[in-house]
């Protein structure tokens, strides 16, 4: 506990940071956290006895930030589709073609890559007038907050398991209280970016909806990762959070829940 608060205490502010400063120093952090969690991903994979073919999610970031910086273009979908050709040309001219590895060398793409490609898009764009930063800000506290409120809840409350087949710790209380968490912080984030910036803002009916849809998607990217985990054998995904474990460790619900609020920007548009 006292490593993840530790972390906690320096990640947390250096995620601001990149957020408030955004640019080319935001985008290459970006690119880092996504080639880190691709690489976890196809290591996992590996773990569980496949041989997926990862080159073309490895260039997917080099791919994401030159079309970024020297074109322009922050479109999500161009840069999966291009990962995802060279991917299947990869694992279709590899010398022993399957489609269990073909399967597995797509995973990482729309589980990790492809969330963090939308991050990269809404960065510095404007949907309507509500900035995409504060959309991205809302993500990581609809996230963050449900998990540390399904953490010290279901510690408190748990008694019925949500899926313990998946994941034997977590409870149905500890889910509601996910809810609660995501719901709240997505009405704070709303209410700081309003009174304090002045910014536009989803409307309260919206922040709730986005709380408990971010919620709900944050709880099965938390499980999803989970699964794979389980079938790997592996505890954590890597060790670059000291007390959290690897990329997909700490941010595997945020990606899900980033899904969400980029859906809500083709909403506004």
């Amino acid at each position: 506990m006292k490593k993840r608060i530790i972390t906690a205490c320096i990640g947390v502010p250096f995620l601001i940071f990149c957020r408030y400063i955004r640019g080319w120093f935001a985008e290459l952090v970006l690119a880092f956290l996504t080639l880190t969690g691709v690489h976890e991903c196809y290591r996992a994979l590996k773990a569980a006895k496949y041989d997926p073919f990862p080159w073309g999610c490895y260039l997917g970031p080099v791919i994401m930030v030159l079309l970024a910086w020297f074109i322009n273009i922050r479109n999500p979908l161009l840069i999966v589709t291009i990962c995802m050709g060279i991917t299947i040309t990869g694992c279709i001219f590899s010398s022993h073609p399957n489609f269990p590895d073909t399967a597995a060398s797509i995973y990482p793409i729309f589980t990790c890559f492809m969330p963090l490609s939308m991050i990269m898009m809404m960065l510095n764009s404007t949907y309507g007038r509500v900035p995409g930063v504060a959309l991205i800000t809302m993500a990581f506290a609809i996230a963050f907050a449900g998990d540390g409120a399904a953490y010290f809840g279901g510690r408190k409350f748990g008694k019925h398991k949500l899926c313990p087949t998946v994941s034997p710790k977590k409870t149905i209380e500890g889910s509601l209280f996910y809810f609660a968490g995501s719901v709240s912080l997505a009405l704070l984030t709303r209410l700081f970016f309003v009174y304090v910036f002045h910014w536009a803002m989803p409307g309260i009916p919206a922040a709730i909806l986005l709380g408990l849809i971010g919620g709900f998607a944050g709880q099965i990217g938390d499980l999803s990762a989970s699964l794979l985990k389980r079938h790997s054998g592996i505890k954590d995904y890597g060790r670059i959070f000291p007390g959290h474990g690897g990329v997909m460790d700490r941010f595997d619900s945020v990606m899900f829940t980033i899904i969400v609020l980029y859906c809500y920007t083709l909403l506004l548009n």
